[in-house]
């Protein structure tokens, strides 16, 4: 998914679910820098060093064929695992509202009443939306991964403009990653289809190299689930911590799905994308919206400020910093994948003596 959903589309969930928007824009705002915290390291200036693993996963570099990085990063955030087939590889690839997912949902929020329990619910809520996404994928270089391009098919969009712009998008890609230096890429989560899996209006097809079929792939249903269940997470969220509840604002999901799907049936940019979740929002149809603000502009400023003005906290200091929470949960969030979820079912794809 991109920015219009991991960051618009859940401020919208989060609001409509009886969250504050100051709480929402939190949760909003950390589930979409989850595809851009790099990893850093800091000294304090009381000499405390301070090490950061990265939780964005960039397709473009080189770095991330690594295999350590795509078990650190690919698989805990952007591909979990849905544990089924029959292979270790087979059952790496990340599948639509999994099990695991459920659990790893489940788990977090034990943690609500964490000092980072706002910014824990966006890295989960990044996690869980790409298994609506990202499935059929896994988070590792597989052969399981690859497609053929030539089967690959767009239907039922409406603008040649917008076909067009999306197709050139791909092609671009190819020529640039996939026959270029970087051709293992395409063995690599979803780097075989591009970003077809994160446009949310789009009915497509495809055939894998190993010539299974993938079926329909319709997007929008899928989409549409994925605001369904951050829906609901975030209502359990509340029930945790109601004091991050505002009164009035809520709807349930069911008087504003034909909307939500309105929305995400939007064909076009992610500009336009965004732009139709700010109309809806600010008309009140997802969520009472009395003073008919829209959803704030995704600023990830504080977070990279608060990054490189580390050395100028101490290690007390550093604890009321924004980054500092949202690191916090994404390594919580990692440790559990990779140290107690996976391991429980055999998948464990980093052992750490």
């Amino acid at each position: 998914m991109q920015t219009d959903m991991h960051y618009y589309g859940t401020y919208a969930m989060a609001c409509a679910a009886g969250i504050m928007p100051t709480a929402a824009q939190v949760i909003a705002t950390s589930a979409e820098y989850i595809d851009d915290s790099d990893v850093f390291q800091a000294t304090l200036s009381d000499g405390t060093y301070v090490e950061a693993e990265a939780t964005a996963h960039h397709p473009i570099d080189k770095q991330n064929i690594e295999t350590v990085d795509q078990r650190k990063i690919w698989v805990p955030f952007h591909f979990l695992p849905g544990n089924v087939g029959e292979t270790l590889q087979e059952k790496l690839i990340c599948r639509t509202d999994s099990k695991l997912a459920r659990e790893m949902i489940d788990h977090n929020l034990t943690l609500a009443n964490e000092d980072f329990c706002l910014e824990l619910m966006g890295v989960t809520a990044h996690v869980y939306a790409d298994t609506f996404s990202h499935y059929g994928f896994s988070g590792i270089s597989s052969t399981v991964n690859r497609v053929v391009p030539e089967s690959i098919k767009l239907n039922n969009i409406v603008s040649q403009n917008i076909e067009n712009y999306i197709k050139n998008k791909f092609n671009d890609f190819t020529d640039k990653y996939i026959k270029g230096q970087i051709a293992d890429i395409v063995g690599l989560g979803h780097g075989s289809v591009g970003t077809y899996p994160d446009r949310p209006f789009l009915n497509w097809n495809f055939k894998y190299e190993d010539g299974s079929d993938s079926g329909t792939r319709e997007n929008k249903q899928t989409f549409l689930e994925a605001c369904r269940q951050l829906h609901r997470v975030f209502t359990e969220f509340t029930e945790i911590r109601p004091n991050f509840i505002v009164e009035g604002i809520r709807k349930e999901f069911a008087e504003i799905e034909q909307t939500v799907s309105q929305v995400i049936a939007t064909e076009g940019s992610m500009e336009d994308r965004i732009a139709a979740w700010q109309t809806a929002v600010t008309g009140g149809m997802i969520y009472n919206n009395i003073n008919k603000s829209p959803i704030p502009i995704y600023d990830n400023s504080g977070y990279d400020e608060d990054r490189d003005n580390l050395a100028t906290f101490d290690r007390e200091t550093v604890k009321s910093t924004s980054i500092y929470n949202f690191l916090e949960a994404a390594k919580a969030h990692r440790d559990f994948v990779l140290d107690e979820l996976l391991p429980k079912y055999n998948l464990a794809v980093i052992h750490r003596l």
